[in-house]
């Protein structure tokens, strides 16, 4: 399996694909979920309720990961690891760009965020890359 150049990682990273989050309880033990998540210039910004796990985790432990794999074959993929700081920060025009990314159609990712921002207190987990991998998923 061969290493993606920095260019090959940054362009999987911007593609709309389903991330796994990774970020440490308390007592040690890694919780991992899957998320949507945008890359804005060197930050990586995931959107998360402000009660949610991966927030009160944050805020006891900045460390995270975050892996990204392509859905087809062969399965590139990149592994982020590096810390994560909780931001308010443009959060509502965050979420609707993620949100628009990911979701199919205008029409649908308005009417998906207008319900989400109606429901969910949310806030930004922004991730500063402290190492960054990836591999072509060739053998």
């Amino acid at each position: 399996m061969a290493k993606l150049d920095p260019v090959e990682i940054k362009q999987l990273l911007k593609e709309p694909i389903i991330s796994t989050i990774t970020t440490m309880r308390p007592d040690g033990t890694p919780h991992m979920t899957p998320v949507w998540h945008l890359v804005r210039g060197d930050k990586i910004l995931v959107g998360v309720e402000e009660k949610s796990v991966k927030a009160r985790n944050v805020r006891e432990n900045p460390t995270v990961a975050l892996c990204v794999a392509a859905n087809e074959s062969p399965q590139r993929w990149a592994l982020v690891n590096g810390t994560a700081k909780l931001t308010h920060h443009e959060v509502t025009d965050v979420v609707t760009e993620v949100s628009m990314h990911y979701v199919r159609g205008e029409e649908e990712g308005k009417a998906y965020v207008e319900k989400v921002l109606r429901e969910l207190d949310f806030v930004l987990l922004e991730i500063t890359a402290t190492n960054i991998v990836g591999f072509d998923g060739l053998d």
